[in-house]
């Protein structure tokens, strides 16, 4: 009988693996001029762009409150397995596609994928981090966010160079990952996932939701989906603002990876902040200080252009896991749910509204309506006083 592997070397497998996963599943961003080139004439680019965003957040956000619900009563690390095989496959096929229909179904096949993979491996994280839940969660979903920002860059050089429908060799790594899962975490139905450490058996009866809860995490919901409005539309707009101001393929796909990158640094700082500074001081400063950053990026060019993108996307995602783990301890007992929540559910929500921004962008300029969705946080901050009697995640639990 094999050995199976130590606990740090699964938690570090699974962060590897989340980046490559996050590497297929971010390539529509890059892959929207070329298939808006391809699939639709010049007037309505933005909305069609805005339907291929909403529709693969249904399928990859939104789909993650049903396997975030299966994960609680089902412990199979087979969710592992399929949700990097499909999304690997389905985004590497896109290339290909010969049709506004195929898109469509590479893109929800594609999207169950991510759907699968994100509520189980996130709670997996943080029961496997040696390092605590909080830094833990942080360094997982920074692994994914490394993979968002420099592996579509990677696997772009492919149809750069040799031709859109070329990228379907780039799902070997994915394949080969996938294969790799069930050895590597064969005693996964052990794991103890619970935030309060209780080894509640699988199958057991779930503790009541109780009713004081549902405001705050009402709240958590609303802040974490009207950012990833803002932080989806940048990701996914961007690349056709840069290709409207006429920038290469490479340099606009640089420009979008250096966006991500910023994210995953603001993740890891959030996560390492949140132990050290007052929950809710982090999280205004999140909503407070993002948007005149990324406002003025919009409006300068060159290296300050940069500047403010990466600094403005760095303080965006800052509060990105201080949301995932207060909806955890809300949650107790439903702890892939909570974080279904707040990585699924507000991201399809937040993917969904996008399809408004392609519609308005066609309708009054992509320019304007940019200025506009980077101010969306401030409308957020507000709220926060409604989570004024919530747990401050940097003093220890009484």
């Amino acid at each position: 009988m094999q050995n199976t592997p130590s606990t740090q070397k699964q938690f570090y497998f699974l962060t590897f693996t989340h980046t490559v996963l996050d590497s297929y599943a971010t390539l529509l961003s890059h892959l929207l001029p070329l298939l808006l080139t391809k699939l639709v004439t010049t007037a309505a680019r933005n909305s069609f762009a805005g339907t291929l965003v909403s529709l693969y957040s249904v399928f990859s956000s939104l789909g993650q409150i049903l396997f975030g619900w299966l994960s609680d009563r089902v412990r199979t690390v087979h969710f592992l397995t399929f949700g990097v095989f499909f999304t690997a496959v389905c985004l590497s096929l896109l290339g290909l596609a010969p049709s506004k229909l195929i898109v469509y179904l590479l893109l929800a096949v594609g999207g169950l994928g991510v759907a699968a993979f994100h509520p189980q491996a996130t709670t997996y994280a943080g029961a496997l981090a040696a390092e605590g839940r909080g830094l833990g969660t942080s360094i997982f979903l920074t692994g994914g966010n490394v993979g968002r920002a420099l592996g579509p860059l990677a696997l772009m050089a492919i149809p750069y160079r040799f031709g859109l429908e070329s990228l379907a060799w780039g799902m070997i790594l994915g394949v080969i990952v996938a294969l790799f899962v069930p050895k590597v975490f064969r005693d996964a139905s052990h794991f103890n996932v619970s935030v309060d450490d209780d080894d509640r058996e699988v199958g057991a009866p779930l503790p009541p939701l109780r009713k004081h809860i549902l405001l705050p995490l009402t709240v958590l919901f609303i802040i974490a989906a009207f950012r990833t409005v803002t932080a989806v539309g940048l990701e996914s707009f961007l690349s056709i603002y840069l290709d409207n101001q006429d920038y290469p393929d490479q340099t606009r796909s640089f420009i979008i990876a250096l966006f991500i990158f910023a994210g995953s640094v603001g993740i890891m700082g959030g996560g390492w902040l949140s132990n050290r500074v007052n929950t809710y001081v982090l999280l205004l400063f999140s909503l407070l200080g993002a948007p005149p950053l990324l406002y003025a990026s919009l409006h300068t060019d060159g290296a300050l252009f940069l500047i403010f993108l990466f600094l403005g996307n760095v303080i965006l995602a800052s509060s990105i896991t201080i949301n995932i783990v207060l909806a955890q301890m809300l949650l107790r007992g439903r702890e892939n749910i909570a974080s279904s929540l707040m990585m699924g559910a507000a991201w399809g929500v937040g993917g969904l509204l996008n399809k408004l921004v392609g519609v308005l962008g066609d309708r009054f300029g992509l320019p304007i309506v940019l200025d506009g969705l980077v101010m969306l946080p401030l409308l957020m901050a507000p709220l926060l006083i409604m989570l004024r009697d919530e747990p401050d995640l940097s003093k220890p639990p009484k």
